[in-house]
């Protein structure tokens, strides 16, 4: 594993959105099989994901910030 701080948060937070995303999946396999999931439960997942997305964001803007500055510093 590297030892990259912002990439070990990276590769967590991508294995969060995986997670959640198949949860997503799974209750929308529940709804297809006629099954009544909680709605409620759906818009935390989608609430959970929207900020993972975002942290996630955050994060990669992170890891690029040194890049753009060296980038900039060698024009």
């Amino acid at each position: 594993m590297s030892s990259n701080p912002v990439l070990q948060n990276l590769r967590h937070m991508d294995k969060k959105f995986d997670e959640i995303s198949q949860k997503i999946n799974d209750f929308n396999r529940q709804q297809v099989d006629g099954e009544m999931p909680d709605p409620a439960a759906f818009m935390d997942l989608l609430q959970k994901q929207s900020v993972t997305k975002s942290a996630m964001s955050a994060q990669f803007n992170l890891l690029q910030k040194p890049l753009k500055t060296v980038l900039n510093e060698t024009k």
